[in-house]
This record gives structure tokens, C-alpha cells and sequence, in this order.
């Protein structure tokens, strides 16, 4: 029962995040991502610091703290934009492709053997970006969405695959100060950013979205703890395939019945074929 309730706050916290930015992109457009960001990665630094009353530091994991800091930089503000320029589901859809690239580097660095799902869970893959690439009005894809989601994704997928690196080097260690100091650096080059490019305006960005900001960064910390406690208590081949298959269709529904996006039949099958390869992959 206890696995089950950490699971389901899993998933909740997962679609909790790309819903809680979706109000906020609707009364900025792809404004203000700078500056929301920094607030979401300093509540997330927060969340650990809590965790972690006495942490222990090591010099050796800064470069990794660096690219990690990198990739959750382009991952956060492209998903954000990619929920401004176009739809939520979608956009949640196209980052959750991103598992491919620690598989990937899992198979072609690691040397992991293949798992069953891949060959089938890419075939779905494939299928699912045409589908959803043949939508026509307000649900066509643009240009602009298309970058954003390609950047969403690479940046998500090389968060996981950073992190996968920095646990490998030092065997398990330094989780909570590896994400301490990688949060730092995301605070603090976002604040830079935002001083620069959004120095007229951070006054209303942060007075109409601190609060959204905290609740992403407070869900992305909580996010991370439940995983790494379900991953010793749980097989990660069924981990994975739940959290991310139920954190999409929880973000369907909202997306479809509380911010009226609708899909077309195409990209509703399309949808359906993303889901069912998420769960391959996975496996």
C-alpha cells in the first residue's frame, strides 16, 4: 500500500508539473520562462537542502553538476515554451520520448543489453510522430512548437543521462549534494538571464507566478526522492512504464477537459501509440 502511494504521487507529480506551467504560459505566452525557472530550481534546492542536513561535497562531481545544470536549464525553459506555442498533451508527450537517449547511451556506453520493448516500443515511436505530425488546425504542430519540443526533449533526456554518468563515477554517492549544487547553478544562471532579458518586466513575471514556480520546483524535488526510494523497493521495469504512462494520461485529461485542447483522431491514436511506446521502452 505504502509503494502504491508513493507510485501514485509519483505520477501526480510528473503531470503536476507540466499542468502547473500551462496557466502560467496562457497569460505570458513564452515569456517570463527565465525568471521562472530560477524560482523552480531554487525550491527544488530547498526540497534537498531539507533532505540533507549534513551534506558532503566532492570537487570531482562539479563537472557533472555543470552538465547536468545545462540540460535541466534547456529542458525546463523549452518545455515551457513548448507548452506556450502549443499543446500541453502533446508537448508532455514528445518530452517523455526523451527516455530513448539514457537508453541509448545505456546500450552504446554501459553496454546494457537491449531490452525487450526497444525494437517494438520505436516502431511506436515512429508511428506516433506521424500521427501526431497530421493533425490540422488549432492542434497542428507549428514550426516554432516543434523546435521547442525537440530542445524539451533533448535537454530532459540528457538530465537523465548526466545523472546516470555522476552515479556510475562514484558508485551511488553524493545524490542529494550532486542535485544541490546543479540547482545552484541552474538559480543562478537563470537569475542572470532573467536580469538581462527580462529586466522590465521580472516584477509582474514573478509577482503573477512565484507561486506556480514553487509548486514546479516543489514537485520536481518530491519527484525525484519517491523515484529513488521505488527504485529499491520496486522492479524498475515496472517503475518507469507506470510513472510514465500515468503521468501522461493524466495530463491528457487535464489538458483535454479542463483546458479544452482537443485532438484530432490521428493524434488521439497517435497519442495512445506514444503511451503504449513509453511503456515498451521502458521495459
Amino acid at each position: 500500500m505504502v509503494n502504491l502511494l508513493y507510485l501514485l504521487a509519483v505520477i501526480l507529480g510528473v503531470s503536476g508539473q507540466s499542468i502547473a506551467k500551462k496557466p502560467y504560459t496562457q497569460r505570458f505566452g513564452g515569456e517570463g520562462s527565465y525568471s521562472f525557472v530560477a524560482l523552480s530550481a531554487a525550491a527544488a534546492f530547498v526540497f534537498f537542502a531539507v533532505l540533507t542536513p549534513a551534506p558532503q561535497f566532492n570537487a570531482a562531481f562539479l563537472p557533472y553538476a555543470v552538465g547536468f545544470a545545462a540540460a535541466y536549464v534547456t529542458s525546463s525553459v523549452f518545455t515551457i515554451l513548448a507548452i506556450a506555442y502549443g499543446s500541453l498533451s502533446l508537448s508532455s508527450l514528445v518530452v517523455s520520448y526523451s527516455l530513448l537517449l539514457p537508453t541509448l547511451y545505456g546500450v552504446l556506453v554501459l553496454h546494457d543489453p537491449l531490452g525487450v520493448g526497444f525494437f517494438p516500443g520505436l516502431l511506436l515511436l515512429a508511428i506516433s510522430l506521424f500521427l501526431i505530425n497530421k493533425g490540422t488546425g488549432i492542434t497542428k504542430p507549428t514550426l516554432k512548437w516543434t523546435v521547442c519540443a525537440a530542445l524539451a526533449f533533448v535537454g530532459n533526456g540528457m538530465c537523465t543521462v548526466v545523472q546516470k554518468m555522476q552515479q556510475v563515477r562514484f558508485d551511488g554517492a553524493y545524490k542529494s549534494e550532486f542535485m544541490m549544487v546543479s540547482l545552484a547553478l541552474v538559480f543562478v544562471v537563470m537569475l542572470a538571464f532573467s536580469g538581462v532579458k527580462e529586466r522590465k518586466n521580472v516584477v509582474h513575471y514573478v509577482k503573477h507566478g512565484w507561486y506556480r514556480a514553487l509548486i514546479v520546483g516543489g514537485l520536481n524535488g518530491m519527484v525525484n526522492l519517491f523515484v529513488m526510494i521505488l527504485s529499491n523497493r520496486m522492479p524498475v521495469s515496472l517503475l518507469f512504464p507506470f510513472v510514465s504512462a500515468g503521468g501522461l494520461i493524466v495530463t491528457y485529461l487535464v489538458a483535454r477537459f479542463w483546458y479544452k485542447e482537443p485532438l484530432r483522431r490521428s493524434q488521439l491514436i497517435g497519442f495512445v501509440c506514444g503511451i503504449a511506446s513509453v511503456v515498451f521502452l521502458n521495459l
